[in-house]
């Protein structure tokens, strides 16, 4: 396990660790992103991005304006078992990328014959998000994730998404190493324009295939 790895999974820990040291319950406020950092003398950038992961999965929720709130708990607590695992385990690892690829692959031959004008544009919206990002000198591992996600919800299959989400969300820091390779974030920009452009056509071998190639080539 690399050492950011360690220190994102210590956070959750760690903030598992204050919902229970401030016996908080589903329904109750979380302490600020601010007091958060300051309490675990954590960086605020890892704090909102494990909090980011939290809420992915379901665990808490924000609301405009008042905070963040810890929701009930339920079947995605399955996905912090899964996390653990996950991260430790190298064939683990390798279930999870093979898992990922099976859905993400037969999401995007549905979405082929379902994806919405709405959602097509998103995707296009995200490929320029991330260039503009780059270009500002900064990875785009949230328009990446973005960009994957919008994929599988043109399926319009929710259990997909369901699937699909706590296997990306925990490999994210992957996904940034993976993008930190020399070169690499400029090839997975241009791979998912094709992907989009196969996509917008329709075109469902094509799509799957050009899907295939990227999730290869991204090495997760």
């Amino acid at each position: 396990m690399s050492e950011s790895e360690k220190m994102y999974l210590n956070i959750l820990k760690r903030i598992e660790g204050i919902i229970h040291q401030d016996q908080l319950s589903a329904g109750d406020k979380l302490p600020s992103e601010r007091e958060l950092a300051e309490r675990l003398q954590a960086g605020r950038s890892s704090v909102r991005e494990a909090l980011r992961a939290l809420e992915l999965l379901d665990l808490i929720e924000t609301r405009k304006g008042e905070g963040t709130f810890i929701k009930q708990a339920g079947s995605h607590r399955l996905a912090e078992i899964l996390a653990g695992f996950f991260l430790k385990d190298q064939q683990a690892r390798q279930d999870v990328t093979e898992t990922r690829r099976i859905i993400e692959v037969e999401a995007v031959r549905l979405g082929c014959l379902r994806a919405t004008e709405e959602q097509l544009s998103y995707l296009c919206h995200l490929i320029e998000e991330s260039q503009q990002s780059w270009s500002g000198g900064e990875l785009p591992v949230e328009q990446d994730y973005l960009f994957h996600k919008t994929l599988v919800e043109c399926s319009q299959n929710k259990l997909m998404l369901n699937m699909w989400r706590p296997l990306v969300e925990y490999s994210k820091i992957a996904l940034r190493e993976s993008l930190a390779r020399e070169g690499r974030a400029v090839h997975s920009i241009e791979e998912h324009r094709q992907i989009y452009e196969a996509l917008s056509q329709r075109n469902e071998i094509t799509t799957a295939d050009r899907l295939e190639r990227h999730l290869k080539n991204s090495r997760f």
